[in-house]
């Protein structure tokens, strides 16, 4: 009799089928970021670094955009963690009318399209002269990667045992104290993993960006889709390339100290 447990010959063709088709385009991006000409060819018929090095020499601004893409996407991340761990501990920690009506209005953002969220934000920022590019688009951001914290967080506060605040209360601890060294250790799982998928998402955002952007002010998104309107190089892949590395080693880095099964508890 076949032990169930075990995935039979189907189940592991189809698995290897999946990763293949999935990891096969970023295999491609990698190998072409190499070409020695402008006309992407798989595979290369030789090696060179020169895309590499007009990512740094470009008149594009690649290194400017990925600043303020970083500057962005950090600043957004910590504004919601506040706001949505604050939100997080009012719907799990207390029973009240409309508490799940209150939940999905702080998940709503991921269901509305990002060029309607835009549009809109584009029409009030219109009307209200003197906001910088920074302010507008980091409004947006911080709008849009909210529900990231508010779900990973109330997947991890779910399991949560209250009494023990409770019990810190009793042995003398105040509210401020408790929150800190009791409440913040045990859910910070589920609040790092929301963190980082809502930091991924603002860095990686490109229609809000785009409809909000300054003649100064372009995120690292915005120029690549600006850059490819005019030129079709291999520069984009060698930027997606980094990326693609630097997100492997962030992967990495996360498995070792919270492990990504965090990501699927929500």
């Amino acid at each position: 009799m076949r032990d169930l447990r075990k995935p039979g010959w189907v189940s592991i063709v189809l698995s290897a089928f999946t990763f293949l088709f999935l990891l096969f385009p970023l295999v491609i991006i990698i190998f072409a970021s190499f070409s020695p000409t402008q006309i992407l060819k798989f595979p290369p018929q030789s090696f060179s670094l020169q895309w590499y090095e007009n990512i740094f020499t470009s008149s594009s601004k690649f290194i400017q955009g990925l600043i303020y893409s970083l500057e962005i996407g950090a600043v957004a991340t910590v504004v919601d963690i506040a706001l949505g761990v604050m939100a997080c501990l009012a719907v799990s920690r207390y029973t009240f009318k409309g508490r799940q009506a209150l939940t999905v209005f702080f998940t709503s953002p991921m269901f509305v399209p990002s060029i309607t969220f835009g549009f809109v934000l584009l029409r009030i920022f219109t009307r209200m002269h003197g906001v910088s590019a920074f302010i507008q688009i980091l409004t947006g951001h911080v709008v849009i990667i909210l529900p990231y914290i508010i779900r990973n967080t109330l997947a991890i506060m779910s399991g949560f045992d209250w009494n023990l605040e409770d019990a810190s209360a009793s042995l003398g601890a105040d509210p401020v104290y408790t929150f800190f060294h009791v409440t913040l250790p045990l859910v910070s799982p589920g609040i790092t993993a929301g963190a980082l998928l809502a930091f991924l998402y603002s860095f990686d955002e490109a229609v809000v960006a785009r409809l909000l952007h300054g003649i100064n002010f372009n995120t690292l998104p915005v120029i690549i889709m600006n850059y490819m309107t005019f030129d079709f190089d291999p520069t984009v892949a060698a930027i997606s390339s980094i990326l693609i590395v630097a997100s492997l080693l962030l992967m990495i880095v996360v498995e070792r100290v919270i492990g990504l099964d965090v990501f699927l508890k929500s």
